[in-house]
């Protein structure tokens, strides 16, 4: 039996990823040309452009550091390739992780047990994890225009419409979500517990340290993920 191990670690995925990630490396340094070349039609100065480039370097590391924790937790159950794959194009850490859940469970395969299982199970979460993040850009094609500008008018005028659409979007994704979470286990609850309470006090902290503000995920899943073994341990 060829299991997802073999799949997973095979020559032919990397390759496949390499490539997939070299077009998208072209494409990120064509944009940045074409943006600098653009800065100078305008006249904007180079220690202008420098600075941009330091500050969104400084507030785009942190962050990815809970990136970086959500690609070791699925290395784990899905081996580095794929997780690699996922979380460096336009894969969500949340949607990536609940996703491969899904379709192990619905296979009847804990996510755990996926590399030991048959190839199938592995090309199975693949599928689902590929083409379920695709209707994001689909729906930014077609609709995030006209999205975007409603809102902004919305916004403009005096009705309260722009800020009643934007907290409901957010109500509806912790809709989507925090039930999950809550009704999982015992220890996926108490772990959405202590990051929400991390949260809180990284957000009264931010009222006079500001600066935490770009720190507030990365120390919420850490310490989060941290507390879940304890969990793991005393409930499971």
């Amino acid at each position: 039996m060829v299991t997802g191990s073999v799949v997973a670690n095979s020559p032919l995925l990397y390759g496949l990823i390499v490539i997939g990630l070299g077009i998208i490396i072209t494409y990120a340094i064509m944009s940045v040309k074409k943006a600098s070349k653009r800065c100078e039609e305008l006249g904007i100065g180079k220690d202008v452009v420098a600075n941009v480039v330091k500050s969104t370097v400084a507030s785009s590391i942190v962050p990815s550091l809970a990136i970086l924790l959500g690609f070791i937790t699925l290395t784990v159950s899905l081996g580095p390739a794929l997780p690699w794959w996922r979380l460096s194009v336009i894969g969500s850490l949340s949607y990536e992780a609940m996703a491969a859940s899904y379709a192990a469970n619905g296979l009847g395969v804990q996510l755990s047990e996926v590399l030991s299982s048959d190839a199938t199970v592995f090309g199975a979460i693949m599928i689902v994890m590929s083409i379920g993040i695709c209707s994001g850009p689909i729906m930014v094609t077609l609709f995030a225009k006209k999205y975007s500008t409603g809102i902004m008018k919305a916004k403009s005028g005096q009705s309260e419409w722009g800020q009643i659409l934007s907290g409901c979007f957010m109500l509806a994704m912790f809709a989507v979500y925090i039930p999950i979470m809550v009704f999982t286990d015992l220890p996926t609850t108490m772990t959405l517990v202590v990051s929400l309470i991390v949260t809180v006090c990284c957000g009264l902290i931010a009222k006079k340290h500001p600066g935490i503000n770009d720190f507030t995920m990365a120390i919420a899943m850490i310490i989060g993920m941290a507390s879940s073994v304890l969990w793991v341990r005393l409930f499971a």
